[in-house]
């Protein structure tokens, strides 16, 4: 691929997918904190995000380049908010879609209805070439073609999962093809590091950077992101021959992204063993945990004081991955099995986060009608004073079916308050007794019986508040997260630019 310079290069190229700076919390919160903390270096953000119309949730620090927004949807045409647009078709378009695009689609549907029996580099090659076409404004010339149409219900037609798949399913598999190849539409530009926050959708544009300017491809894992998006698909209502493909679909992204990225930095220990499962090799993991600012989050009230009843916080997106469900099945428990015990009487639970999906959020509210628990479980909606919040209540509760190495969990701690919590991802790292206690997902009964035990420690939660706060500061603070990223960076910078120093001289 041609060497070419739209702009001037920034120290790091951070592309981030449905997060920051347009939701707040989790991996925006995430993003925030590392660009601010290294005010020496300058960034590049490249963010997938669902649709155009969405809005700025937080101010950009001064050492943002440039902010790239690359709506997924929302238009009809990618390349009109691309900052490559070229809408003018080159001559011997039709032998170039026959003889380039149409042997590379069929071999990346390919990958996806056979991942057993495809070479990733196959795949590899099919990115380039999506990538070429994309960048000229020809995706969806190439992907409405008929012959492209042909190729993929040949494909389905020859595997026995998608054999019955019907029509609908079908041509919704090509739209979502365009749809989630964007990306690809909108060239990163050269940067002295490539930072994808997730093996994802959003690293697609950087391996063709990468391969385009030599430098380092680097990859942060929060979650982890195949993992999720199974869980997703559990959910989804369609049929299995159409999750499947999804499924594999996703699978081959994040191989795609692993087999290109140069160093993998997972937030948690337990993202590093999903990595290797998934072909990572262990010398390319290095974890790098989250970090805390310990003056913004500190105790402000000690936890159990005072004569009011026990409140119970907890901070999170109402989201399906942070099962609201199973806490709000957990009070119902609260008040049917310990609803006599003196030290539960009047306790509460206040929900802290936004609502990004409206269906999940009014399922919630619906359960907490059903079990009569108007008066128990309260969602105060989004706020900015997180440390306020929890030093307001008395015990921390997170009762998520996945996380990777969860900021809210760190603050809560780091805020004093003792926590019970589900052991999913990287919870097990920080949540430890005796400020803390695990129990198994979607386990209500449990969550509950482990908050009456918390709970009948008051006159320790304090203390207990304090021993959390005193690791926390040991092992998970901002200064501490920041220099590990400045290390990283650092490293791959330098690799780099020897890289593009040895290339020059040998040209």
């Amino acid at each position: 691929m041609s060497r070419s310079r739209v702009a001037p290069m920034s120290d790091v190229l951070l592309a981030t997918e449905g997060t920051y700076p347009y939701t707040l919390g989790g991996v925006s919160a995430w993003a925030d904190r590392l660009i601010r903390g290294l005010p020496d270096r300058s960034f590049t953000v490249y963010a997938v995000v669902a649709n155009p119309g969405t809005g700025l949730r937080y101010e950009l620090p001064p050492n943002v380049d440039r902010l790239l927004m690359v709506p997924l949807w929302g238009t009809d045409r990618h390349e009109e908010f691309s900052w490559n647009a070229q809408f003018a078709r080159p001559f011997g378009l039709r032998r170039a879609f026959r003889r380039e695009f149409l042997p590379a689609y069929e071999a990346f549907v390919t990958a996806c209805l056979r991942p057993a029996e495809v070479k990733l580099a196959d795949a590899r090659e099919a990115l380039w070439v999506f990538a070429r076409f994309a960048e000229q404004g020809l995706m969806k010339y190439a992907l409405r073609h008929r012959a492209t149409w042909e190729v993929l219900r040949a494909r389905l037609a020859e595997h026995p999962v998608f054999r019955h798949l019907v029509l609908f399913e079908a041509v919704d598999l090509g739209k979502l093809l365009y749809r989630y190849l964007a990306p690809l539409a909108f060239p990163a530009p050269e940067a002295r590091v490539y930072h994808a926050s997730a093996a994802a959708f959003c690293s697609l544009p950087l391996i063709v950077a990468k391969e385009r300017y030599g430098r380092p491809l680097v990859i942060t894992e929060h979650g982890v992101y195949y993992r999720e998006r199974l869980l997703n698909l559990a959910r989804l209502n369609r049929a299995a021959p159409y999750r499947y493909f999804l499924s594999s679909l996703y699978s081959l992204v994040v191989r795609l992204a692993y087999d290109a990225a140069d160093s993998v930095a997972p937030v948690a220990r337990f993202n590093a063993k999903w990595e290797e499962r998934l072909g990572v090799p262990p010398a390319k993991i290095h974890p790098i945990p989250n970090g805390v600012d310990p003056s913004a989050f500190d105790i402000t009230r000690p936890a159990g004081s005072g004569e009011d009843p026990l409140r119970l916080v907890m901070v999170a997106r109402i989201d399906p991955l942070k099962d609201i469900h199973t806490a709000i099945r957990a009070m119902r428990s609260l008040r049917d099995v310990y609803g006599r015990r003196p030290d539960l009487e009047g306790v509460t639970l206040t929900i802290y986060g936004p609502a990004p999906d409206p269906a999940y959020e009014a399922s919630c509210r619906d359960l907490v009608r059903a079990y009569g628990l108007e008066s128990v479980v309260q969602f105060a909606g989004p706020t900015h004073e997180v440390n306020q919040a929890l030093n307001a209540g008395d015990i921390a509760v997170m009762s998520s079916s996945s996380e990777g190495f969860p900021y809210a969990a760190v603050e809560a701690v780091m805020a004093g308050r003792p926590i019970v919590a589900t052991d999913v991802g990287g919870m097990r790292e920080i949540v430890r007794e005796p400020y803390g206690m695990l129990v198994p997902p979607r386990r209500p009964r449990e969550l509950a019986d482990a908050i009456a035990r918390m709970a009948s420690k008051r006159a320790e939660l304090a203390e207990l508040g304090r021993l959390g706060r005193q690791r926390m500061l040991e092992e998970y603070s901002l200064d501490q997260f920041l220099a590990r990223y400045r290390s990283w960076y650092d490293e791959w910078t330098d690799k780099g630019d020897a890289n593009d120093e040895f290339n020059a001289s040998n040209s």
